[in-house]
């Protein structure tokens, strides 16, 4: 039977329909919302441009005038704003990045701590969960700024040297590191290569093992076998087969410690302006005699004080021949004996009242007023010194500033004390030029695409190595263990909302407590923990604005200060916004991804 005309049903008007009118109210709701913010936007224009108070981004290429004492990239304060504010950027990242990875290292262990059947190991971490959640970390880094790291460790003049190198000061800790050679860019092809093959050949072998009968089998050794063969042998090929770039050349300025290796073009032996530094090329640096000068002090460090102490710049025992260290002043050198704590470049100044040739308890004070010998004028003779120097990135390289021991006899003479010195051997009464000079020899080195860079200290600061400032260690350290309570609870929840059922099958198939708990218990959990853990490792991110207290210089401080001296305190606020909140997608997106790829697939 067909249907007539009047049996369709009759179309709802459009004002009648509720589909369309909620979209309607959704368009005037929206173009409510962009109309009140270009209003505001308008007002805050007109409002800055009345005060003559920036409102764009044109202060960016401007001259930045900001000086920064950690700056991952060559900076200088005649640089921009906008390189500022990169540098920055890149020292938030540094702290988060590393943050990121070692609180969550402390967070697992302290979270399996809490578990632990060890009752002192499960007492400790419950102690260090409840005392470190519960206190704020504006006060934790200003703790480890300010009670630990400067003033635990001793004077820069007196490092800790432990084994391999690495030096523990004050100003922070420096570390051996390696550094991209002149020949680096000829090897980075064939690393990409052969990052790219052992991967490739990790994922693929991992596909084969999951998909056949023998899942005991390990896909790594053989992607790890490949990443050796491919990046060694590429090394030992392009380190034999390249040489030094032509025309290399150091100058040096021995009477100032410190110069620089470049290319010469025009072979004067000087730099001279257009000529490009050369970053990271090593040199031996000879001297055949040398000497150096300090004067004692009553030294406070490491919150104790050291009485009648004496600094020589930093010299190993291993970069000299033989080293003398004798007194300025006949009176002195009849008065006082010498006792090394590190030889030959520092030590203390006694008088042997006993005459047993040793240094005694109290020799070190003066018996009539119960202090230290200090402003006593010594100097310290070396012979035949050789130091391996690595050029920093801006191609200097530096040594403790030598005299010849001709000009030093000449500068002594005058005054019964000696010349006048500061801690680190630095005459400052010496204006006289006696025309001595010293023996001094160098030797550049061919080295591979990579560079081994030792620290050392030749006048206040660390130079050579990788150096992470006191100012940096207190964030990274208050972050890490802050963040890291946190998440330890978050994995004990994990572990423990995993089924009992599933340790109780583990040790019926014989595992024992390690294979069960990593095999068996930490996978599932992990599922449970890594949704949590992500809001942390965001919360760890953002709380490095509070780097101000321990004067880190990272994003927020740098635009404080930009916006102060700009004025622009609007388009920074914009800016320094937006980079969190992008650094925040960019660490979430990684993670959910990672997330995605562990979770449970439900049917």
């Amino acid at each position: 039977m067909s249907e007539s005309p009047t049996d369709t049903p009759a179309r709802i008007p459009f004002w009648r329909n509720v589909k369309t009118i909620g979209i309607f109210f959704q368009l005037v709701f929206a173009a409510v919302m962009v109309a009140l913010a270009l209003v505001l936007v308008n007002n805050v224009v007109e409002a800055l441009n009345r005060t003559n108070i920036p409102a764009n981004f044109s202060f960016l290429p401007a001259r930045a005038g900001v000086p920064i004492a950690e700056t991952p990239i060559p900076y200088t304060p005649n640089d921009p704003y906008w390189r500022a504010l990169l540098i920055g950027l890149l020292n938030t990242l540094r702290v988060a990045v590393i943050g990121v990875v070692l609180a969550t290292i402390l967070g697992v262990v302290v979270g399996v701590m809490r578990l632990s059947t060890n009752w002192v190991a499960r007492q400790v971490a419950t102690g260090y969960v409840e005392l470190i959640r519960n206190t704020p970390l504006a006060v934790q880094i200003i703790f480890w700024f300010t009670a630990v790291l400067t003033v635990v460790p001793p004077l820069s003049s007196n490092p800790i040297t432990l084994p391999g190198g690495m030096l523990v000061s004050n100003i922070g800790i420096a570390i051996p590191w390696l550094f991209p050679g002149y020949s680096f860019g000829q090897w980075l092809p064939w690393l990409i290569a052969a990052i790219v093959i052992g991967i490739g050949t990790w994922l693929l072998f991992r596909r084969r093992i999951a998909m056949s009968d023998r899942p005991a089998r390990r896909a790594w050794p053989l992607a790890l076998a490949l990443f050796i063969l491919i990046g060694g042998g590429s090394y030992l090929l392009i380190h034999s087969r390249t040489s030094m770039p032509e025309n290399l050349a150091l100058d040096f300025l021995v009477d100032r410690g410190r110069g620089s290796i470049f290319i010469d073009h025009d072979a004067s032996g000087s730099m001279a302006g257009g000529e490009q530094p050369v970053p990271y090329a090593a040199v031996i640096m000879r001297i055949e005699e040398a000497t150096l000068n300090a004067t004692t002090s009553n030294v406070f460090e490491s919150r104790r004080l050291n009485p009648s102490s004496f600094r020589f710049p930093f010299i190993r025992a291993g970069e000299v021949e033989d080293a003398q260290v004798s007194f300025a002043a006949d009176e002195d050198a009849e008065r006082f004996s010498v006792h090394f704590t590190a030889w030959p470049s520092r030590g203390i100044i006694y008088e042997d009242r006993n005459g047993n040739g040793e240094f005694d308890e109290g020799e070190d004070l003066n018996p009539e007023t119960g202090r230290g010998f200090s402003g006593v004028s010594m100097v310290i003779t070396v012979y035949n010194f050789e130091r391996y120097v690595v050029a920093d990135r801006d191609g200097q390289v530096r040594l403790p500033r030598f005299e010849s021991a001709s000009e030093a006899e000449a500068e002594a003479a005058p005054a019964a004390g000696g010349p006048s010195t500061g801690l680190f051997g630095l005459n400052l009464d010496a204006t006289a030029d006696t025309g001595a000079e010293l023996d001094f020899t160098y030797e550049l080195q061919h080295t591979g695409p990579l560079v081994w860079s030792t620290p050392v200290v030749s006048v206040s600061n660390y130079d050579g190595g990788i150096r992470f400032s006191t100012s940096y260690l207190a964030m990274l350290l208050a972050l890490v263990f802050y963040t890291a309570a946190f998440m330890a609870e978050i994995v004990r929840g994990g572990v423990q909302a995993v089924a009992r059922g599933q340790t109780e099958a583990a040790k019926a198939l014989g595992l024992n407590a390690s294979q069960t708990f990593s095999m068996i218990v930490f996978p599932q959990a992990l599922r449970i923990i890594l949704p949590p853990m992500i809001s942390q490792y965001l919360n760890l991110t953002k709380n490095s604005s509070l780097a101000p207290l321990a004067a880190y210089g990272e994003l927020f401080a740098i635009s404080v200060i930009v916006a102060n001296q700009t004025g622009a305190s609007v388009p920074v606020t914009l800016m320094l916004i937006a980079a969190y909140v992008v650094i925040s997608l960019i660490f979430a997106l990684i993670l959910n991804i990672v997330n995605a790829r562990i979770a449970l697939v439900e049917r």
